[in-house]
């Protein structure tokens, strides 16, 4: 891989993992279409670690509360006191990953569920990939008229709320071309969360995600001693953290300003030309 691929993966990862338009489905259509066939699991690490450092500069302040909430919530559930917006945040947040185990969970003909989602990222199929796009961008309509009912801020949400989401980015963590920011995003909005509030939990739910995929990821490039390229490593890992740290506030933006149906036609329509034109 050359340091060019790796600025164009890490640019696609950087603006994708965060808009609402699948970075899975678009990193497969990538080496689809620049003809790489190597699963590099050390790049894939540090396109993760660059769009975690992404989501931390923008919610870092979000971040330390939840961090003081956790030490605040273990004394409020022992002295049986009311807990704040803050450590409810908290709570919903352990709630929200519980699905994420489901990924280790045995499944016949294979190890685990995981597995069926490494075998979906390392060779991917164009039209299913479509396939996943159009669900994306109906999913994303759904959610545009959902949107204006919906009135609940982050701090009010409640476990239902966080576990659902989960569930979503559980089945987008396995089908590439189904977003997670998008899912997530969506049935957030379904559940009655007002959007900015969906918007920012979706991120903030990602970090652990993101982080326990990178582990996971650097765990099988230790196992595998996979040679590592440095230049591509560092040119892609920064391109996604710079790109992604952008996307971040750009998409708040479009959420304030109602252009979320943007990315429903975007994505109907990418999906549509893998379907019948890949």
């Amino acid at each position: 891989m050359t340091s060019l691929e790796a600025a164009v993966q890490g640019i696609i990862q950087g603006v994708t993992e965060f808009l609402p338009i699948s970075s899975s489905g678009h990193l497969a259509i990538a080496q689809h279409f620049f003809g790489i066939k190597e699963n590099n699991m050390a790049f894939n690490v540090a396109l993760h670690v660059g769009t975690l450092f992404s989501v931390v500069a923008v919610y870092h302040e979000l971040i330390f509360k939840l961090i003081v909430s956790f030490f605040t919530s273990l004394w409020k559930f022992f002295s049986g006191k009311k807990r704040n917006d803050s450590e409810q945040i908290f709570v919903n947040l352990l709630v929200s990953v519980i699905p994420l185990f489901l990924i280790f969970l045995p499944f016949p003909k294979f190890n685990n569920i995981k597995s069926i989602a490494d075998s979906f990222a390392n060779n991917p199929n164009m039209k299913f990939v479509g396939f996943a796009m159009i669900f994306t961008g109906i999913l994303l309509f759904i959610s545009v008229f959902a949107s204006k009912k919906a009135n609940r801020q982050i701090g009010k949400m409640s476990a239902g709320d966080s576990f659902c989401i989960g569930i979503a980015q559980f089945v987008a963590a396995i089908f590439p071309g189904l977003s997670r920011s998008g899912s997530t995003f969506s049935i957030g909005v379904l559940r009655g969360v007002e959007k900015q509030s969906a918007l920012d939990f979706s991120f903030i739910m990602g970090i652990p995600a993101i982080a326990a995929a990178a582990v996971l990821e650097l765990r099988e490039v230790y196992s595998a001693k996979i040679v590592i390229e440095a230049a591509p490593i560092i040119v892609g890992m920064l391109a996604s953290m710079v790109v992604g740290f952008f996307s971040i506030k750009a998409l708040s933006w479009i959420i304030k300003t109602n252009g979320m149906w943007v990315f429903s036609v975007y994505a109907l329509f990418l999906g549509t030309i893998l379907v019948f034109f890949v």
